[in-house]
């Protein structure tokens, strides 16, 4: 072991410690060291060699080194428990950012607080997120099932919105205010359908799908021809002037373009299909 080998000051998992560099105890230099078994075994205190690591995450902000700094307040049980946690998800999705360690740990030790406090936990973009991030929320939910088994509490799938978005985040390396970012434009696209094309019945997150696929396909430049374009238009013109005015929204353009038109009758049908399914849900009953 060199001089400069971080030092162990708390495990997070057996895959992911907190260290110092040369062991200090100031709140300079924190880091996460993550790699397979890295903490098993470990004791504070420990020196930890470059060949252990596999990924260390060394730029905290200041709000973040303070946050390791306050650790110790946290019941040791439940930041094992999260961070556990944490690693089940890194095992369905793949490599994590170092930095989701610190990131998790902080929102769901807040999370698990208001919930002790009676406080009510609220997403209003679950579907919207579950459309462009089923990944991410799927593992998400496993992590708020282990969270409520060994933690006997009962965090609701809102919660689980939440961790996604920092999950995604985890993923890309981006700030968490860019999938934010994404769930929120799908909101708004949903309103505008829900505003254009009122329905009976309660929110489905089969739109949030569409719209998410009509999306993806016009920001990759993928658009799909429609021999019955003209058939569409004509029969569905309310649908298709809907479908018209969400593409116009995510291209950013006052006018529907000609390589676009085959793609907003793909949606029209679609929408029809949508506003009629409750119709018959209604009749059939």
């Amino acid at each position: 072991m060199v001089e400069s080998d971080p030092r162990v000051v708390r495990v997070l998992s057996n895959n992911a410690v907190l260290a110092r560099v040369g062991g200090s105890d100031s709140d300079e230099g924190g880091l996460v060291l993550v790699g397979r078994g890295i903490g098993f075994g470990r004791q504070v205190g420990d020196a930890v060699s470059a060949t252990a690591v596999q990924r260390r995450y060394t730029e905290l902000t200041p709000d973040q080194v303070r946050f390791l700094s306050s650790l110790n307040a946290i019941d040791p049980f439940v930041m094992e428990t999260i961070s556990t946690a944490v690693d089940l998800a890194a095992d369905l999705l793949g490599e994590l950012h170092p930095s989701v360690y610190v990131v998790l740990a902080e929102h769901l030790s807040f999370a698990v607080h208001r919930l002790e406090q009676g406080e009510a936990i609220r997403n209003s973009l679950i579907a919207e997120i579950r459309a462009v991030f089923p990944a991410e929320l799927g593992a998400a939910e496993l992590i708020v099932q282990y969270l409520n088994t060994h933690l006997d509490i009962n965090l609701p799938v809102d919660e689980a919105a939440f961790i996604a978005l920092h999950l995604n985040a985890a993923r890309t390396g981006d700030h968490v205010k860019r999938p934010l970012a994404r769930a929120n434009e799908l909101a708004g696209l949903s309103a505008l359908v829900r505003r254009e094309l009122p329905r009976d019945g309660g929110a489905d997150d089969g739109l949030a799908i569409m719209l998410s696929l009509t999306t993806r396909q016009a920001r990759t430049g993928a658009w799909r021809p429609n021999s019955a374009q003209r058939s569409i238009e004509r029969d569905l013109p309310h649908e298709f002037d809907v479908a018209r005015q969400v593409l116009c929204r995510i291209l950013d353009l006052p006018d529907l373009p000609r390589y676009a038109v085959g793609e907003a009758a793909f949606l029209a049908v679609f929408l029809h299909g949508w506003r009629q399914s409750t119709i018959v849900r209604k009749e059939s009953s």
